[in-house]
């Protein structure tokens, strides 16, 4: 899974720093994280964002991602879903990352929800991530992340033409190695038997 790649901002959540003390209560694959973390000398994370991504090269190389694609033309909503079910699952990966506002100088702050990256994966140094296939991270790998800024205009274009998927009316999506379909499924928040260490909002 190593290599360049777009990253699409899934989801992005305050962690609640008391909660993470309690490494028990945590899923197996956090504390590890947060040790490489701790190794390399950077702050304890402030947030959790998945990241859902493509293989740069892959996407680049797809003859059909300047294909217009008309909103409720069913002629074209039903070839995209070809199209996209047709995709090599081995080019998406799935990034969780645990980060702090302070992370290469402050740099990643645009990680906003719905956004575009450039990042690259691999043993390098960087910021310590948890890879998988899916959002359930079985044959999840440890490497590291480093990020390059948020994607041209152009590229935005691109992918939005390809990954937005709201002209498909009632898509039924294939998994990529798990019960979650892609591009764009919901990341988990207490699954798993695990309650993460999430920042609640206050209800009135």
């Amino acid at each position: 899974m190593r290599g360049l790649y777009y990253a699409f901002v899934e989801s992005t959540d305050a962690l609640d720093g008391k909660r993470l003390d309690d490494r028990a209560g945590l899923p197996e694959y956090w504390p590890g994280i947060l040790t490489r973390r701790r190794e390399a000398s950077l702050y304890e994370p402030t947030h959790r964002v998945w990241l859902d991504c493509v293989r740069r090269d892959y996407f680049l190389d797809l003859d059909w991602r300047t294909e217009p694609c008309e909103r409720n033309n069913i002629e074209h909503a039903n070839k995209r879903r070809r199209q996209l079910l047709g995709m090599d699952p081995h080019q998406l990966a799935t990034v969780l990352l645990l980060t702090h506002r302070e992370d290469e100088d402050g740099a990643m702050e645009p990680l906003q929800e719905g956004s575009w990256h450039r990042i690259e994966l691999g043993s390098f140094h960087g910021l310590p991530v948890v890879v998988a296939p899916d959002f359930d991270l079985i044959a999840a790998q440890e490497h590291y992340l480093r990020w390059y800024g948020e994607v041209t205009q152009l590229e935005r274009d691109w992918l939005a033409n390809v990954f937005n998927v709201d002209f498909v009316p009632d898509a039924q999506w294939g998994d990529r190695g798990g019960p979650t379909p892609p591009p764009y499924p919901q990341a988990p928040s207490k699954d798993a038997g695990f309650t993460y260490p999430i920042h609640q909002p206050l209800r009135s």
